[in-house]
């Protein structure tokens, strides 16, 4: 014996059950949304007009489109997991390549200060 469900019980169970799912997914959100985060990567500059000039050259290209796997300039969430690891891992992967990225992500007369301050702005640290 089966019991039938009305279709409207069964469609208003439907409505509620998307709101409630809706609400949680909303909810979650725990940041900025990509094209927020993508829009800040696109204007963001380093203040220092070096460090600028570097970046606009080797870095802008990757860290600030959404095409690219890097992480983008600014987030904070993408860029967390990595600075954890330490400056000296962050360096080694500049300098030896690492993924996608070309080795000293394509600036090959950068000092190893120069990719700190790159690798801090990008990462949100400082400007």
């Amino acid at each position: 014996m089966s019991a039938t469900i009305p279709s409207n019980v069964s469609q208003l169970f439907k409505i509620s059950l998307l709101a409630v799912l809706s609400f949680f997914i909303v909810g979650c959100d725990d940041g900025p949304n990509q094209q927020s985060l993508l829009a800040n990567a696109k204007s963001a500059m380093p203040q220092d007009a070096h460090i600028a000039s570097i970046y606009q050259r080797s870095c802008q290209a990757c860290h600030a489109v959404d095409e690219s796997t890097a992480p983008l300039v600014g987030d904070k969430k993408a860029w967390q997991p990595r600075v954890e690891k330490g400056m000296d891992k962050l360096l080694d992967s500049v300098i030896n390549g690492y993924a996608g990225m070309p080795p000293f992500g394509m600036c090959m007369d950068c000092s190893a200060q120069e990719f700190e301050a790159l690798i801090q702005f990008m990462a949100g640290e400082n400007s």
